[in-house]
C-alpha cells in the first residue's frame, strides 16, 4: 500500500482527474482535501492601524526599545570580544 497524491476537480458530483491514468481503482478508499472558498467578505468599518494609533501614549515605548537595542549591542560586543581573544 502506498500513499499517492493526484489532482482532481469535483464537478456535478464526480471527481474528474487531471490524468485519468492516475485515477484510483473502483472501490478504493480515498481522502479528499479541498480549499473552501469563503462565502462572506469581512468588511472593516475601521482601519485597524488608525484604531491602534496612540494606544501606547505615555508609556515611554521609544525609550524602552532604544534601551533594549543598546543592551543587545552591548551583548553582541561582549560576544565579539570573546572571539577576538
Amino acid at each position: 500500500m502506498e500513499l499517492q497524491t493526484v489532482r482532481a476537480i469535483y464537478k456535478n458530483g464526480n471527481l474528474i482527474f487531471a490524468d485519468p491514468t492516475l485515477a484510483p481503482a473502483d472501490g478504493a478508499e480515498v481522502v479528499v482535501t479541498f480549499l473552501k472558498e469563503s462565502q462572506r467578505e469581512i468588511a472593516l468599518k475601521v482601519d485597524p492601524i488608525q484604531a491602534l494609533r496612540g494606544r501606547g501614549k505615555g508609556e515611554g515605548l521609544v525609550e524602552k526599545i532604544l534601551q533594549s537595542r543598546q543592551k543587545d549591542r552591548e551583548k553582541d560586543e561582549q560576544g565579539y570580544a570573546r572571539l577576538r581573544t
